[in-house]
């Protein structure tokens, strides 16, 4: 039961929390993990198939939670600009190929436009329009005077 023990220690609980937790994981599945005797401790065939299972499902999450934090290291991903025809043309399009040089893992989406939209219907992360907002749901913030 030296395993037990180990794993008692690493996880700063008695010995019995250990067991009792394998126990009602057994329970909660209906199988037997492990082969028990008074000086041995072994995995089932079930037991076996379950922890490369789970071995497989932390490995999943290990390098999902690497990826998120990666992609907050880098910029990367897909960025929806709609601006009106004049701002694309005469303020996007010059700086367009310094932004990909400078952020080559970020995806841009131009959008040329004269309308107001709905950016979370339409997707959109950046607007940029000419003249008074009118709807006051929005955040606006004067760039060029």
């Amino acid at each position: 039961m030296v395993v037990f023990t180990r794993a008692a220690e690493k996880l700063a609980l008695a010995n019995s929390a250990v067991s009792r937790t394998v126990k009602k994981l057994e329970s909660k599945l209906g199988v037997n993990l492990l082969n028990r005797t008074t000086r041995q401790l072994s995995l089932t065939e079930e037991g076996e198939h379950y922890f490369h299972r789970m071995q497989v499902i932390l490995q999943d999450m290990k390098l999902a939670e690497d990826e998120l934090i990666n992609t907050q290291k880098t910029p990367q991903g897909l960025l929806r600009i709609d601006a009106a025809t004049p701002v694309v043309l005469h303020l996007l399009v010059p700086f367009i190929k310094q932004f990909q040089q400078k952020y080559p893992q970020i995806t841009l989406s131009l959008v040329s436009s004269e309308t107001f939209i709905n950016l979370i219907e339409r997707k959109v992360d950046i607007a940029i329009r000419v003249g008074n907002l009118t709807d006051s749901s929005l955040r606006a913030k004067t760039t060029i005077e």
